[in-house]
């Protein structure tokens, strides 16, 4: 298993009797502990509080003593062993009760000399065979809505043993999405490495290989949480809603970010997935349409799906464009991006970036990414949309951002 092993050192000091007389010992036990924690049951389930002790004379002898519970920070005194060999059996408990072992037994055997004293050095690893349980549970950012499963897989030397799967959904509590995989059946004991894989509506996946051990006891549960952080990809390019002239035909663009990060669209109202029509040139309508779209991409959340209703009409109408949001896009806190809402009419949008009041000269897309941003300096990011060459249809936003200290 490769646990950290819980050193017992024994000693055993002899009594020298009358010749008439039997020879007795009295002995003393000391434990040292190391810790080696990943995922695995509390300390008080498995830490060593007590030792159970016992003893048989062996060569030729046939002198014992009955089994002995001892807590863990007591002198072991065991009276009377007469002089011999003697092979001394220690196992480590984690309460006073002699069903509550947590380890291997382990055996020494020894001489006991009249007047002396003699000393031996225990090992005790933890019991390798038997059965656990565990509940490994994850949390995730408030972006990362579009997760619909979990599956955890317990790996020992590259082998796949054990699976755990939930299907949600899961609930939002103070800003993230959590959800757990216990095994609904037992565990062989012993150490693996976790591997976990998030799925997304669309039918894309988040893998995390790798990502902690898990260590299995003989009837204990184990159980730990992991704070997830996944990256999310977002439309930054559709319109939501517009009217033109029945008669004419229109294109419908449609941008991600990343910009590697494909586009699925449907035209019947249905949910778009990754099976659905990838968007690879604008999308040409001439009649009243609705288009439901949705980035998707391999270790990523899915976008939200942005729907788009366009209404052929003997009259089109243009509104300003309206910023919905703007997000810090990258792990780098440098990129950011929006999101238009509420938007209609098909004309071209213009984008206009500042920086403290200061416009950022040729950044003319929907993201911009900033190279001189000062780690622990919060600055005000504003974002100009304009639809077409008409200045009253405009729309802007600002927020602040704190660029968090490198670490």
């Amino acid at each position: 298993m490769g646990d950290t092993m819980r050193c017992i050192m024994l000693g055993c000091m002899l009594i020298a009797l009358c010749s008439s007389c039997q020879t007795a010992s009295v002995g003393n036990l000391s434990i040292v502990l190391d810790e080696n924690r990943t995922i695995q049951p509390s300390e008080q389930d498995i830490a060593i509080t007590h030792l159970l002790v016992r003893g048989r004379q062996t060569g030729g002898g046939n002198a014992s003593f009955a089994p002995q519970i001892h807590r863990m920070s007591d002198t072991i005194r065991i009276d009377g062993l007469l002089a011999g060999t003697w092979e001394i059996t220690i196992s480590g408990l984690c309460s006073d009760r002699a069903d509550a072992v947590v380890t291997r037994e382990a055996s020494q055997s020894l001489a006991i000399v009249s007047g002396s004293t003699s000393r031996a050095v225990f090992s005790l690893p933890y019991l390798t065979d038997g059965l656990g349980t565990c509940a490994l549970s994850f949390s995730w950012n408030e972006q990362a809505h579009s997760i619909i499963g979990i599956s955890t897989m317990l790996h020992q030397a590259g082998e796949e043993l054990h699976t755990f799967d939930n299907e949600g959904p899961f609930p939002l509590q103070e800003g993230r999405f959590s959800g757990s995989c216990p095994s609904h059946t037992v565990v062989d004991v012993g150490t693996y490495d976790m591997d976990v894989r998030l799925s997304n509506r669309s039918g894309t996946h988040i893998s995390f290989p790798y990502i902690d051990n898990v260590r299995i006891f003989h009837q204990r549960h184990s159980a730990g949480s992991i704070a997830l952080s996944i990256p999310v990809v977002s439309i930054t390019r559709m319109v939501q809603s517009a009217t033109f002239s029945r008669g004419s035909v229109v294109d419908i663009e449609i941008s991600a970010f990343p910009l590697t990060a494909p586009v699925y669209y449907t035209t019947d109202g249905s949910e778009p997935t990754i099976a659905s029509n990838r968007y690879t040139v604008p999308i040409s309508i001439s009649d009243t349409t609705t288009i439901k779209a949705v980035a998707a991409i391999e270790g990523y959340a899915d976008s939200r799906i942005v729907t788009g209703v366009y209404t052929a009409s003997n009259f089109s109408i243009t509104r300003p464009p309206q910023i919905g949001s703007m997000d810090i896009v990258t792990n780098d806190y440098r990129t950011f991006a929006v999101v238009l809402i509420d938007e209609t009419g098909l004309e071209e949008n213009q984008y206009s970036w500042y920086v403290d009041g200061v416009l950022q000269a040729g950044q003319t897309s929907c993201s911009i990414t900033l190279h001189a941003l000062v780690p622990g300096s919060t600055y005000r990011i504003m974002a100009k949309v304009q639809k077409g060459d008409q200045s009253l249809n405009t729309f802007t936003r600002n927020e602040y951002f704190t660029i968090p200290m490198e670490s």
